[in-house]
């Protein structure tokens, strides 16, 4: 897969002076559809961690070529399903007992399915619509050997390229992606979630049905809405993407900053909107709870960005336990702009592909100037999720005032 993409656009960089910008300029785009539809069969073979990769880089509208956006979103929760009748064994050593004993009906068409599991609605037998979330048999396995895999590479990689040390993603990697296996996990992080937000009426997390949930399988309530990024069903529902934008933000901003745990997969198949409008977070099975301190850390640096005092954002970096070679600021600085700095001063509610481009130049100069020699893992998650969120705030044409919005928060968590 990778020499299929990599030749694709090789052969386009070297015929681009003799065949003219325009036609480079549809060979791009052409090559674009080209190489994800190649990374989304290979996915969709493979399964296990490439789908989720695939899902990350689906929702980043704010960096990736409109084709790669298209393709690859279709795997946010449309993964190609098994039948139900392939699961259906599965779900009885689960329950312990036939499904019909648990279930009034139960839909053999998912709602939705993803690279871990696939989801059903159903209905009990006292009448109320659940959820069921149901983990393939085989993907505990399948998993153990694409992180082996993924370890040999990266190992190798960082031997041979020191400058693609990546060694600190696999270790996060490792550490979460087993909790995601474990469906008791991700229900004990929707209830804490769901409890910490209780006070908010414009979001909701689905209540777990505790009794019929295991490790691989999780029941709760079935909560229907529209897929955040389907901006002409929202629209058709009279309800406002703006305003939507500015909820999700709101949200995040709220278990970051103040509850200090925070839903770390907010990807759009996990988000849905209802009337009001109101958002419906899903699936919890990677979730981030800060170590001692650390959360005040993560206030302390996003407060000195926003006021974009150089010293502080390197004195919280440092506290954060950022080290670099020597103890100049820049490159810390630098790193700020990159994490929050540089959508500031915008004025921007997400990083456009222009914006990418600039801290991404700045940020590499100034780490080849003074490297980092050391970097807390914990900041990996949230990185993602400003990701996550960006790609959505550009897909809904977000307005929000990311200064003006975020200071009661961090006056809160103060």
């Amino acid at each position: 897969m990778v020499a299929r993409i990599y030749a694709g656009y090789k052969g386009i960089q070297l015929l681009g002076r003799a065949i003219g910008e325009a036609r480079v300029d549809w060979m791009y785009h052409r090559q674009h559809r080209i190489a994800a539809e190649t990374i989304y069969q290979t996915a969709t073979t493979l399964e296990g961690l490439l789908i989720k990769a695939c899902q990350f880089l689906g929702t980043r509208a704010d960096v990736l070529p409109d084709e790669f956006v298209e393709v690859l979103s279709r795997l946010q929760d449309r993964v190609p399903a098994r039948p139900f009748s392939e699961l259906a064994a599965h779900v009885e050593r689960e329950l312990r007992r036939p499904v019909s004993e648990v279930f009034a009906e139960i839909d053999p068409n998912p709602v939705a399915s993803a690279s871990l599991a696939q989801v059903h609605r159903a209905v009990l037998h006292n009448g109320r619509q659940v959820a069921v979330k149901i983990q393939y048999p085989e993907i505990a396995d399948l998993v153990a050997v694409d992180l082996e895999n993924l370890r040999f590479f990266i190992n190798l990689l960082a031997r041979v390229e020191r400058n693609f040390d990546l060694r600190l993603v696999l270790r996060e990697i490792k550490r979460y992606v087993p909790l995601e296996l474990d469906f008791k996990h991700e229900a004990q992080n929707a209830e804490r979630i769901r409890a910490n937000l209780r006070h908010r009426e414009d979001v909701i997390v689905p209540r777990i049905i505790h009794d019929l949930t295991t490790s691989k399988l999780l029941v709760m309530e079935y909560l229907p809405g529209i897929r955040i990024t389907d901006v002409d069903r929202l629209t058709a529902s009279g309800i406002d993407k703006h305003q939507v934008a500015h909820k999700l933000t709101e949200i995040f901003c709220q278990q970051i900053l103040v509850d200090g745990f925070f839903h770390a997969d907010p990807h759009p198949g996990n988000i849905l909107v209802r009337p009001g409008p109101q958002l419906v977070l899903l699936d919890f099975g990677l979730a981030k709870d800060f170590p001692p301190g650390f959360q005040q850390g993560v206030v302390k640096l996003a407060a000195a960005i926003l006021t974009q005092d150089r010293s502080a954002i390197a004195q919280a970096f440092r506290e954060l336990g950022f080290k670099t070679k020597n103890p100049d600021a820049d490159t810390l600085v630098a790193l700020g702009d990159a994490f929050l700095g540089q959508v500031v001063r915008s004025g921007k509610a997400y990083a456009d592909e222009a914006m990418i481009e600039q801290f991404s130049k700045d940020l590499a100069q100034a780490l080849r100037a003074n490297p980092l020699v050391e970097a807390p893992s914990d900041i990996l998650l949230v990185v993602r999720v400003m990701g996550l969120l960006s790609g959505i705030g550009k897909q809904l044409d977000s307005r929000v005032d990311p200064l003006g919005l975020m200071l009661p928060f961090l006056q809160q968590s103060q």
